[in-house]
């Protein structure tokens, strides 16, 4: 759910694709353990809150590729590690998109820790308005000089996203349904919360390989995908690793 300046992101109401889920698992075991992954309980482990700042002026730009030492675009992404938050932000090359009006430019953040209290809003992260997130940031930063500029020429809209991280939360092997669950014969599941054994799921591969082998299950015929690439096994990978710690 997504706030503006004055308003903090509204409470999020459970999506349609977990609700059928939880109908799917209720029905039948063989359909994993949505609970898991979207329980009430799982939010703390698995929020982000995330902002996106429109600014018109250029200070703030030119103040942190100043901090940085690195232009828009070429640089990483900047931790604030003594955030309560842990505020990391990024710049990316400008224009960003299509048709962005030249002399405005976007910058972009997120927060591991928004259910802390901020080091000079007290609040919680999640429960601030878009204002109250860029003031910490530019306070973190040590632009207070640039402070009430940066505020006047800024729209800052921050997103509360509780499930972001639900993927990599701790789980038993049955959470996650099969891709074709036991008995089913016209029904295929795909997506980030299947069973792939030996995958890393949040890449388009992991989703790419579930709807292969979905295929391949149901209509029972054409090739398996290709084995899961294990790089702790490749002699090539292990030595280029090796490279890296010894300098070389």
């Amino acid at each position: 759910s997504a706030g503006t300046m004055t308003e903090p992101p509204p409470p999020n109401r459970a999506g349609r694709a977990s609700a059928l889920w939880r109908r799917l698992a209720q029905a039948h075991p063989g359909f994993g353990n949505p609970a898991r992954f979207f329980g009430a309980d799982q939010i703390s482990d698995s929020r982000w809150v995330i902002f996106t700042v429109t600014t018109t002026g250029a200070e703030f730009i030119e103040q942190l590729s100043k901090l940085t030492n690195s232009e828009p675009g070429l640089g990483g992404l900047v931790t604030l590690k003594d955030s309560s938050w842990l505020l990391t932000l990024t710049i990316f090359h400008q224009p960003e998109v299509i048709g962005q009006p030249s002399g405005t430019y976007l910058w972009w953040g997120y927060s591991l820790y928004p259910e802390r209290t901020g080091d000079f809003i007290k609040k919680p992260m999640n429960a601030c308005t878009g204002a109250e997130i860029l003031e910490e940031t530019l306070r973190h930063l040590r632009f207070d000089q640039l402070l009430d500029r940066v505020m006047a020429d800024s729209i800052c809209v921050p997103c509360d996203l509780p499930y972001v991280n639900n993927i990599w939360l701790p789980r038993r092997s049955t959470d996650r349904p099969p891709v074709v669950p036991q008995g089913a014969t016209n029904l295929g599941l795909i997506g980030q919360y299947v069973e792939l054994p030996r995958e890393i799921a949040f890449t388009i591969e992991y989703s790419a390989r579930g709807a292969w082998e979905a295929i391949r299950l149901l209509l029972k015929r054409g090739p398996a995908p290709p084995p899961v690439y294990q790089g702790q096994d490749d002699p090539k990978a292990l030595l280029a690793t090796l490279r890296v710690f010894l300098g070389l």
